[in-house]
């Protein structure tokens, strides 16, 4: 009898050991906190990171992966070529579209889902960014979003680059934007960790007059990183203008 006791005692320290501790990896394992870095070069080639923001995040958010999909795909089907308009422009490409799917990259983003912010003409339709002039090189921006757990360490970071060109006028009017668009240039996601990540296009705004406008647009950038119990989504936001002007939030 003695023995048989000692052996459940055994068996019941053990379970709850084991349990304990699946509990506290399980803990640990969440995502506490992300950063966003801007990331640039020297003369010399080295890199540097500057941090623009570090935000903590809740824990305990669960949210269903399938049902993510299916309202990105319900939301993907019902989207043309035309985004948004204002009064004096209108948005085309496409407005949101994956750029990392289950830790990788997607690396055959077309140019036919980069968005522009254009002109309209006196029918309302957007004027074919070959007819205007002036455009500046294209411009890019490079950042890298870097998630930390419970133990400081960094299972999932991910570099992208926001790209576009700006500056373009019509009969010396206006400064407009086209070739707008967020690409991945880097993911590393450590094992039982899955990140996806969407781009979106949010609004675009005039920041000029009717006869001079100057296009802005919000750029977002949504993404969920998901272990074996919980899922946390986090995003990003841009701004970007026909003067050149970017800014992170």
């Amino acid at each position: 009898m003695g023995k048989q006791f000692l052996g459940l005692l055994t068996l019941t320290l053990t379970l709850n050991t084991f349990a304990s501790a699946e509990y506290y990896d399980d803990q640990y394992q969440e995502i506490q906190s992300v950063e966003l870095y801007e990331v640039s070069e020297t003369e010399n080639g080295e890199q540097v990171e500057v941090l623009v923001d570090n935000q903590k995040l809740p824990s305990g958010v669960e949210i269903a992966q399938a049902e993510i999909n299916r309202a990105f795909d319900k939301r993907a089907q019902n989207l043309s070529d035309v985004i948004m308009t204002t009064k004096n422009l209108i948005a085309i490409g496409k407005e949101i579209y994956k750029i990392i799917d289950a830790g990788k990259p997607v690396v055959n983003i077309d140019e036919s889902k980069a968005m522009s912010v254009l002109p309209r003409d006196e029918k309302g339709m957007p004027v074919d960014s070959f007819r205007l002039s002036g455009w500046s090189m294209p411009k890019a921006k490079k950042y890298k979003v870097i998630a930390k757990n419970y133990l400081g360490m960094s299972p999932v970071s991910f570099e992208f680059m926001m790209i576009y060109t700006y500056g373009g006028n019509m009969d010396g009017k206006g400064k407009y934007l086209t070739g707008t668009q967020i690409k991945p240039t880097s993911v590393d996601v450590s094992w039982a960790y899955e990140l996806n990540a969407t781009f979106s296009v949010q609004s675009i705004v005039n920041q000029g007059t009717s006869e001079d406008p100057i296009a802005g647009a919000v750029l977002m950038i949504d993404y969920s990183i998901k272990t074996v119990l919980k899922e946390s989504r986090n995003s990003k936001t841009f701004f970007v203008n026909g003067l050149g002007q970017n800014k992170a939030f």
